[in-house]
């Protein structure tokens, strides 16, 4: 029994001695978790929080963004928290200051050449990061340069994109023409926009027919590259590996013709988008090329003040001589720059917006175009929000390839397209310079390694089969 005694001292010694060097940590940094309620609950160590932050720059579902890192909040309390700030200004130049300067978030949106990024450490690859579940779902979706480089993931896509002719039809009858039948044609739309106009100058505020808002050069991308394409022309020629910007060439001209009509809405070449949009909003423009984001634009963010809908984009003579896009490859990035636990929290809440569940609610919103497997099969309730209908119908969309990533010299494409609206430049010898400055970038750019031109080629490319297959 002595012995038995001093054994339960022991043990009862030791025990003590335990828990009084668990109080005190033991060298470890970890908070413990609350004990659970109710006799016999016990508490269990749990991992500090990871505070991240999230910038996004989109508007159009940025209500639905923000519910969704709330319940993320929720989900993870005590684990992950998402801080996320909305820029909706200048973001490109507010986003490189912050990563420049180290305080740039660790989550951010897309909107900035993804091999500048990933030169500067600003995106890290995401390959050892994923879930083997995300790895798996997303192998179909590649796009060399956009969002796969050297064999790694840079970005996610989250939603698809696609453009639609967009067309106000309470002005359209209101001008005589039959709000059920928007301009499949150059001359029909170049029409229209004129008959618009001329009805517009008896009322107040005048009425214009086709907005061009071109005051961010990036938006080129929308009304030149989109329009191109349904055309059957490509600014990038993939057999060849050489970019042809006379592509553009027969949408300028409807450009020019409209301009020389009066039928642009003023201020188009310093003009930006939202203003944009919120003029055809508020029922003072005719037509509008829109993207499937601006679902949410015209739903939410500016509410249109008229009865609208979307076709699609018109070309030279109605027939089809090319897919429009559908563009699906990036969304989010994790800053190379944030430490390891950061840019794992980062995908950890990147793959939560990439769930099945997350994605369901978003598309029965009516926010965007699902891009994965199985999605559109689980909605219980499509969307009844005006425009998505006609984003919806993707028969006459295809995903293109991407172009070289060139680091061209001088004045980009987009600014030559304004200058050409200004008339401070011939258009045929735009284009030749054009295409002068883009090649020898591709020329430079294989030179030194930056890319394998092979990679943006397919003899097999056309835009009635731009996968080349």
């Amino acid at each position: 029994m002595k012995k038995m005694a001093r054994f339960l001292a022991l043990a009862l010694t030791l025990a003590m001695v335990l828990a009084m060097f668990s109080a005190c940590g033991g060298g470890s940094s970890s908070t413990a978790a609350p004990a659970a309620s109710g006799a016999g609950s016990t508490a269990e160590p749990a991992q500090e929080q990871v505070d991240i932050t999230f910038w996004t720059h989109y508007t159009d579902d940025i209500e639905f963004t923000k519910k969704k890192v709330e319940d993320f909040n929720n989900e993870y309390a005590g684990r992950i928290h998402v801080e996320m700030k909305h820029v909706a200004d200048d973001y490109n130049n507010v986003l490189l200051l912050a990563l420049k300067n180290g305080t740039g978030p660790d989550l951010y949106a897309d909107g900035i050449e993804l091999k500048q990024l990933i030169d500067q450490n600003y995106a890290a690859p995401l390959n050892g990061l994923m879930s083997d579940g995300m790895l798996a779902r997303v192998e179909d979706k590649k796009q060399i340069g956009n969002n796969w480089v050297d064999g790694n993931w840079y970005s996610l896509p989250f939603r698809g994109y696609n453009f639609r002719l967009a067309w106000n039809k309470d002005l359209f009858e209101a001008a005589g023409l039959d709000p059920e039948a928007p301009p499949t044609t150059y001359e029909e739309l170049v029409s229209a926009a004129k008959t618009i106009t001329e009805y517009g100058k008896t009322q107040n505020p005048q009425k214009y027919g086709f907005m061009l808002p071109t005051g961010e050069d990036w938006i080129w991308w929308i009304y030149g590259s989109q329009m191109a394409r349904v055309n059957g022309d490509s600014y990038y020629d993939y057999t060849t590996g050489q970019f042809t910007w006379e592509a553009f060439k027969p949408v300028m001209e409807v450009y020019l013709q409209m301009q020389k009509d009066g039928s642009l809405f003023p201020g188009g070449t310093t003009m930006q988008n939202d203003p944009a949009r919120a003029q055809f909003s508020a029922g003072n423009v005719g037509m509008i090329i829109a993207a499937s984001w601006d679902i949410g634009v015209f739903n939410d963010q500016f509410p249109a003040q008229c009865d609208w809908d979307v076709t699609t984009l018109p070309n030279i003579d109605g027939e089809l001589h090319g897919y429009s896009q559908l563009d699906a490859g990036c969304y989010l990035l994790v800053n190379g720059s944030s430490d390891a636990a950061h840019q794992q929290a980062a995908m950890d809440f990147y793959e939560y917006l990439l769930s099945e569940d997350t994605l369901v609610e978003y598309y029965e919103g009516g926010y965007g175009i699902p891009v994965y497997d199985g999605i559109a099969d689980k909605v219980t309730q499509m969307p009844d929000r005006a425009g998505f209908a006609g984003f919806a119908d993707v028969s006459l969309d295809r995903m293109y390839p991407y172009e070289a990533p060139v680091q061209v010299e001088g004045d980009g494409y987009g600014v030559v397209m304004n200058n050409i609206l200004n008339g401070a430049v011939d258009m045929d010898t735009a284009f030749a310079d054009l295409n002068k400055r883009y090649n020898a970038a591709i020329e430079k750019g294989v030179a030194e390694g930056e890319f394998k031109i092979e990679d943006y080629m397919n003899a097999n490319y056309s835009t009635l089969n731009p996968s080349g297959e």
